[in-house]
């Protein structure tokens, strides 16, 4: 799974649920179309830097880590332990507020030219989850070092619930991880509220015309991403637009009402 996602997978659900608060008319229960979504296309890199250290880097963020098992901090506001098992198998544990989130791992092909990511681990209410992601090398020459490009990816997301606060806003809950928050369509930043939340996460959203909108995640104002969204003509669907900060290509959702 690209970076982003190994970090934190709760920060794609607000940014997602950021994009669904666009309009009144996405009230209702929403489900992801993985074969209508695009999730393909982003890049991240993997840089020496010192004895068993290394630097990852993901759009306009970076962070360095030591790998010697020990939890250290991210830029999204959690843990990252790291344990090199052989020279094709790295393991990862992440953590927010000390609590286990996932754990991945990373495994180089024979030929070094493409990795797959399998993240592991338990929803907030216990269900399980596995998610699979095909990394394609774009830079670098062999081991884990290089720059690579999300290629395919495998994963389920938990569905969405959303409510109308008031005439001007939405209710939007996650569910399977706990999630809420409560936004006007004014363009202030609302706080998103969960026990895997990273605290100083928020979320605004500016509607452009009654069937698109633009909203913005942020953690601690830094900028974690940019949304655009369109809602179809019938309203059983939307397509959902996630530019990550420093990052060239989209991430592209696609939602079917249930």
């Amino acid at each position: 799974m690209r970076l982003k996602h190994l970090i934190i997978t709760t920060t794609l659900c607000c940014a997602l649920c950021s994009a669904l608060s666009a309009a009144s008319p996405f009230a209702g229960k929403w489900k992801l179309n993985q074969a209508k979504s695009h999730f393909t296309g982003q890049s991240d890199s993997v840089t020496a830097a010192g004895p068993n250290t290394w630097k990852f880097a993901y759009g306009s963020f970076s962070w360095t880590i030591k790998a010697d098992g020990t939890d250290q901090p991210t830029p999204f506001g959690n843990t990252w332990a790291m344990k090199v098992v052989n020279a094709s198998t790295w393991e990862f544990t992440s953590k927010i507020k000390g609590k286990v989130t996932e754990t991945d791992t990373w495994a180089l092909s024979a030929d070094g030219k493409s990795m797959t990511r399998t993240s592991s681990g338990k929803h907030e209410n216990g269900e399980a989850f596995t998610n699979v992601s095909t990394m394609k090398r774009t830079g670098g020459t062999s081991g884990f070092e290089g720059t690579w490009e999300t290629a395919e990816l495998k994963a389920s997301f938990p569905e969405l619930d959303i409510e109308p606060n008031g005439e001007d806003g939405i209710t939007l809950c996650v569910p399977a991880e706990n999630v809420k928050f409560s936004v006007k369509f004014d363009g202030k930043e609302y706080p998103v509220e969960g026990p895997r939340i990273p605290a100083g996460m928020t979320v605004s959203a500016k509607l452009v015309n009654p069937r698109k909108a633009n909203a913005t995640t942020k953690l601690k104002d830094k900028v974690i991403d940019a949304e655009e969204w369109a809602v179809s003509a019938d309203g059983k669907t939307f397509t959902y637009t996630e530019h990550d900060s420093g990052v060239a290509k989209p991430f592209v959702g696609v939602y079917d009402r249930m």
